[in-house]
C-alpha cells in the first residue's frame, strides 16, 4: 500500500517482488517483451485497433473483430455448424479426411511426410538461440 510504482507481473511493482527478465541480447539491459528480447532486438507490441477509443488487439485490416475484422478461416459449410473447415470445405465431423500418422498403432494427425512428430515429422525449431519451441513465422515462435 502507498506505493506509486507501475505494476509489472502478479499485481506487484518491481521493487516489490515482481520478477521481470531482461533481453537476452548481448549487452542489452532492457526488459524482455516476447521471447526473450525487448522490442528494440525483435519483439513486436501487439497492434492495436485503428478505431477512436478501442484498445483490442487487431485481426485483420487494421480492426479488432467489434469493429469489422474478420475471420480468414472458413467455416465448415454444413448447415448450423460453426467449426472450422480442414478439407473440401467441411470439418472432420462432416466429412473432412485428415491423414493419420502411417507408423502402425498411431492415432495421431500427420504432419509432414505421412508421419506425426512423434515418429519423425521435422518440425522446425525457432531460430532464437536458447529456445526449444516450434517456429510459428519467419522462423521465430
Amino acid at each position: 500500500e502507498g506505493c506509486t510504482n507501475n505494476v509489472q507481473k502478479g499485481g506487484v511493482c518491481i521493487r516489490h517482488g515482481a520478477k521481470v527478465t531482461q533481453c537476452n541480447s548481448e549487452g542489452c539491459t532492457n526488459q524482455a517483451v516476447r521471447q526473450g528480447v525487448c522490442i528494440k532486438h525483435g519483439a513486436k507490441k501487439a497492434k492495436r485497433c485503428s478505431t477512436e477509443g478501442c484498445t483490442n488487439i487487431v485481426v485483420n485490416r487494421g480492426v479488432c473483430v467489434k469493429h469489422g475484422a474478420t475471420s480468414t478461416r472458413k467455416t465448415c459449410s454444413s448447415e448450423g455448424c460453426a467449426n472450422n473447415a480442414q478439407k473440401g470445405g467441411v470439418c472432420k465431423r462432416h466429412g473432412a479426411k485428415v491423414k493419420c500418422c502411417s507408423t502402425e498403432g498411431c492415432t495421431n494427425n500427420a504432419r509432414k511426410a505421412g508421419v506425426c512428430k512423434r515418429h519423425g515429422a521435422k518440425v522446425k525449431c525457432c531460430s532464437t538461440e536458447g529456445c526449444t519451441n516450434n517456429a510459428r513465422k519467419a522462423g521465430v515462435c
